[in-house]
């Protein structure tokens, strides 16, 4: 199946995968802002932010960069392709060579198609590291994010606490080709079989990450399985087109739960109406700091862990309005 055309992204989206040097300050007490004002210094070196796609998820990594990077003599360009075509964060990664940026961190659509840019990126003096989703057959020098396959573990415990430790489960997907998504769907499949055989995943699908097809994918799954107990969505897509089918439908969370992951404007305000009933999320807030303090850390020839995990936290009406905290 080919990849969904491109589309032109959101205002608020395209705003923030610009080349953005003037955003606000980063939100009082959010996890990973500097702990105390710092005085903006002229920016003198730039780095880049490479994301798989155009998608509001990554809004907060921006924001946090850009007012964290004013502090620390940092320029921030943040990329992105505009559909799940591989071949757009390929041009990126040329160009961002190219131009000779003074730092890459990339989030690789597809790890084997980007490993040879992650390693032509450093060949050419270019400090690279990857995030959200790793490459750990590239020369990428290190990783920070989610330990994926831990966050898959995360969400099966809580999807069969929601269920009793039985029932039917509907899956939908992101980019078949993500690392971060396979890793999150082998969680889930490995602790289900270990600790929870009464809960059966009866259909695993892919929206490849496109909002129109993957409504499309999950109104099919409801068809095809009605007597389904719980819908989860991989990556940050499908958890607010099932809010949008369950709001059309007069759902709530009680017969059909949504157990999803990642912390979506929509599946906030899911959780709120009581339609989804939980949420695993990873901490992407943290994620523009760290990749600075990171890429300083190679130029200046100091040591960075090779793997940095930053958790995930489950998010319910509980603490909904706090879990940043």
């Amino acid at each position: 199946m080919n990849p969904p055309s491109p589309r032109a992204p959101s205002a608020p989206a395209a705003a923030l995968l610009a080349l953005v040097l003037a955003l606000g300050p980063a939100p009082a007490g959010a996890e990973g802002a500097p702990e105390t004002p710092v005085p903006d210094k002229p920016p003198a070196l730039t780095f880049a932010i490479v994301y798989p796609i155009v998608h509001p998820f990554f809004e907060p990594v921006t924001e946090m960069a850009v007012a964290y990077g004013r502090s620390r003599g940092v320029r921030i360009i943040a990329r992105g392709p505009e559909s799940t075509d591989v071949r757009q964060q390929i041009q990126i990664m040329e160009s961002l060579i190219a131009e000779r940026v003074d730092g890459i961190a990339l989030c690789a659509t597809d790890p084997d198609a980007l490993t040879p840019l992650a390693d032509r990126a450093i060949a050419a003096g270019i400090p690279t590291i990857a995030f959200e989703s790793d490459m750990p057959r590239s020369r990428r020098l290190c990783f920070l994010g989610t330990d994926n396959y831990k966050a898959g573990r995360h969400l099966a415990e809580v999807l069969a606490r929601e269920l009793g430790g039985r029932g039917r489960a509907l899956i939908c997907t992101g980019l078949p080709t993500q690392m971060s998504l396979n890793q999150r769907i082998q969680g889930i499949r490995d602790a289900l079989r270990e600790r929870y055989p009464g809960v059966r995943i009866v259909d695993l699908r892919t929206g490849k990450g496109d909002p129109e097809l993957t409504l499309a994918v999950i109104e099919e799954q409801i068809a095809r399985f009605p007597d389904f107990d719980s819908f989860t969505s991989i990556d940050a897509t499908g958890g607010p087109a099932a809010v949008a089918i369950w709001k059309a439908k007069g759902w709530k969370g009680d017969r059909h739960k949504i157990v999803t992951f990642d912390d979506m404007p929509d599946n906030l305000a899911g959780i709120r109406a009581g339609i989804v009933n939980s949420v695993v999320s990873q901490k992407q807030w943290t994620w523009g700091p760290l990749i600075i303090d990171r890429l300083l850390d190679l130029i200046a020839g100091r040591s960075v862990p090779d793997y940095y995990d930053t958790g995930t936290v489950e998010i319910t009406r509980v603490n909904v309005d706090s879990y940043r905290r």
